[in-house]
């Protein structure tokens, strides 16, 4: 196997490794050990790719960003729209949070480590994303006196809480449910007035 085809599958299990170990104990009690151990690595092929554990910590939040472009896409690509892309998209979503513990220990990261500044906020980003879907739902149906950005807040606060509370008491596997349950309680608000 050549060189640098080894090297990165070796940076791979260790954003592999340290990915599980942040989810399963949060950023304070990941233990560098316990990465080295994981990847199956030396320690010093460990410091190979990264200097510290706060770099390997800043590598899962910088890679965590590159999964939401090509969703959003796949989701706009599909020809839904309105109401059906925004709920297709957070059901997405909620499958990247459910399988991939890269994600999730990214999120964590980023909600304790490195917090977004007030004007990057990835919050405010997927509102927009949402909101642009809810007004399509609003503009097709021709509603008079709802909101977009209202609606796609609290869509996003309300999505973004069910995972937070699924993953602070291990049900994680019922987020689906639970955004269908957000998207049930929130059709009605989309309605002429």
């Amino acid at each position: 196997m050549p060189r640098q085809e080894r090297a990165e599958r070796t940076r791979v299990a260790i954003l592999d490794a340290a990915a599980a170990e942040f989810d399963e104990h949060g950023y304070q009690g990941a233990r560098l050990e316990r990465i080295v151990e994981r990847t199956g690595s030396t320690k010093g092929a460990v410091y190979f790719h990264f200097k510290s554990k706060l770099d390997i910590a800043r590598a899962l939040v910088d890679d965590k960003y590159g999964n939401w472009p090509v969703i959003i896409g796949e989701v706009a690509e599909s020809g839904l729209r309105g109401l059906a892309a925004a709920e297709d998209l957070t059901q997405r979503v909620a499958a990247v949070f459910v399988r991939e513990v890269r994600v999730r220990a990214a999120m964590k990261l980023s909600q304790t480590l490195f917090p977004p500044m007030v004007e990057q906020s990835p919050y405010d980003r997927w509102i927009l994303v949402i909101g642009g879907l809810l007004q399509q739902e609003i503009d097709d149906r021709g509603l008079r006196g709802v909101d977009a950005r209202e609606l796609a807040t609290v869509a996003v606060h309300s999505f973004f809480g069910a995972y937070m509370i699924a993953d602070e008491l291990g049900t994680l596997e019922g987020l689906p449910r639970d955004v269908t349950r957000m998207w049930d309680a929130l059709r009605p608000a989309l309605t002429a007035s």
